[in-house]
């Protein structure tokens, strides 16, 4: 079965920052654990939401075309991803005629079932989030995204009728309450719903020059949220599934529009009678220097490729994710991302991989055959690592399923140590000294397939790193899949390269 995996559709009205490349790691990290450890296929989609009066106001100022504005925004993601080491399969664009097609379709079908009438809305808008909110939304009478003032606004307005749908909403919450990652946001959602009725739901503008027109009454466009939630659909049919593939879909998004995830984006699905997606993910913000980042603060914008620049591709991939669970904030400090890293992925495995691999070379001329031991011959510190690995592997496996990959980071570290002391518990590199050559071999052997087991776990989060490693075993990644148990398999090892180099301050944010 495939695996649907989506970023959130990012607004189109700045140049990426490290929020919208955490979504990216995230789901591009879901997709290769999906693809060692699954048989079938992986799906990654992203994309860019260019509609909206937000967006026209901003190519207004930088006195630029809209049409234009949103191409170069497009394209400033379209090559931030392979910058990144990020592999979507479909990038979709809220612009492209397909889309528009699409949009008009679907708000067909929510008129005609009643679900949309004309009406007047007055309220409070935020230009930031494009929607109305109601007093006791309000923070200090701000957005409670933006923590901007709002806009006393009322217009001729489409409603949606979300109350018709809170029930049903409610019950799929209770029926599946691990449809929210982590779950204390399902919690939140749920206590939301069983508060009262919902109120009717603004779902056009008027004097919005740049979005697409509602069918029927031209001089409306369609809500923005609308606009850009089912270009979900318009990717996977792009990509040659159906709408009932919807229900295979994992969402990748930010807190901060948990809401029209979980509370607009099914109600909408359901009036339209489309299955809900499988699962939504949700993560934490990271700030800079103790600030959120945000296109409205310069200061926080620190371009991902500069990061990467100091940290390597992996690195800064790895960091990210070590460094908090998803959901939690954080807060970059390139200086402790670079000790972390060092500490990891320099000194506890690439090290490792050298200094075995090197005695590989130098006393076995790069070969070892499995056929020198066997389960009944093995030492008991071979076996018990062995045992081992296989136990934290499987935790590792199951962590990995569930999203949990700070708690993978966590294990890996783990696993990462217990292999450097099982190494140089047995001193291998004193065959020079006396050291049994028989013993050598088995610590040699062992440890390299240590390694690829490592390699292999690692993959989603360090794929450089482990590409390099397992190309040293000759072994080919692409034909990898997750082992279910360890075996000892013969080792040939032409090179023993320095797989990843410390990282030394070079400049700071």
């Amino acid at each position: 079965m495939t695996d649907i995996i989506t970023t959130p559709i990012f607004y189109a009205n700045g140049n990426p920052h490290l929020g919208h490349a955490y979504s990216g790691y995230i789901a591009d990290v879901a997709k290769r654990f999906h693809s060692l450890a699954n048989k079938g296929d992986s799906l990654l989609i992203t994309g860019t939401d260019e509609h909206g009066q937000k967006i026209a106001d901003t190519a207004r100022a930088h006195e630029v075309n809209v049409s234009q504005f949103v191409n170069d925004r497009a394209k400033a993601f379209q090559t931030l991803w392979p910058q990144l080491n990020i592999q979507p399969n479909i990038f979709v664009r809220t612009t492209e005629c397909f889309h528009y097609k699409i949009i008009q379709a679907v708000w067909r079908t929510l008129f005609q079932n009643g679900d949309i009438y004309l009406g007047f809305y007055q309220g409070n808008y935020c230009i930031g989030c494009e929607q109305f909110y109601s007093s006791y939304e309000l923070e200090d009478g701000c957005c409670p995204i933006h923590k901007a003032p709002t806009h006393n606004t009322s217009e001729e307005t489409y409603l949606f009728k979300l109350e018709s749908y809170r029930q049903q909403l409610i019950e799929h919450y209770q029926r599946y309450p691990n449809f929210i990652t982590p779950n204390h946001y399902s919690h939140s959602i749920l206590d939301y719903l069983q508060q009262g009725p919902l109120e009717d739901l603004s779902v056009s503008r008027v004097n919005n020059e740049w979005g697409i027109n509602v069918p029927h009454n031209p001089k409306h466009t369609i809500y923005v949220w609308i606009d850009a939630l089912f270009s979900y659909l318009t990717a996977l049919q792009r990509a040659g599934f159906n709408q009932d593939d919807l229900q295979k879909t994992t969402h990748i998004i930010g807190k901060d529009i948990l809401k029209f995830h979980a509370v607009y984006w099914p109600i909408f699905l359901l009036a339209a009678n489309l299955p809900l997606p499988k699962r939504l993910v949700i993560h934490g913000w990271w700030t800079i220097n103790g600030e959120k980042i945000s296109k409205s603060n310069p200061e926080t914008l620190v371009s991902p490729t500069d990061l990467t620049d100091q940290l390597t591709k992996d690195g800064l991939r790895y960091a990210l994710l070590r460094q908090k669970p998803l959901a939690r904030d954080g807060n970059i400090v390139i200086d402790e991302l670079k000790d972390l890293i060092n500490a990891d992925l320099a000194h506890s495995f690439a090290n490792l991989v050298k200094r075995n691999h090197t005695l590989v070379i130098k006393y076995f001329s790069g070969v070892i055959d499995s056929s020198i031991i066997n389960q009944q011959t093995l030492s008991n510190t071979s076996q018990f690592i062995i045992n081992h690995c296989g136990q934290i592997l499987k935790k590792i496996f199951d962590q990995y399923k569930a999203y949990e990959f700070y708690q993978v980071t966590l294990l890996l570290k783990g696993l990462l140590d217990s292999c450097n002391h099982y190494f140089h518990k047995r001193t291998p590199w004193e065959i020079n000294k006396g050291k049994d050559r028989n013993e050598v071999a088995e610590t040699c052997l062992v440890t390299s397939n240590l390694i690829r087991q490592l390699a292999i776990a690692f993959y989603p989060l360090t794929p450089n790193l482990s590409t390099s490693i397992l190309d040293e075993l000759g072994d080919d990644v692409k034909s990898c899949q997750w082992q279910s148990r360890f075996q000892i398999q013969s080792i040939e090892i032409n090179h023993a390269r320095s797989h990843f180099s410390k990282l030394y301050p070079k400049k700071t944010l």
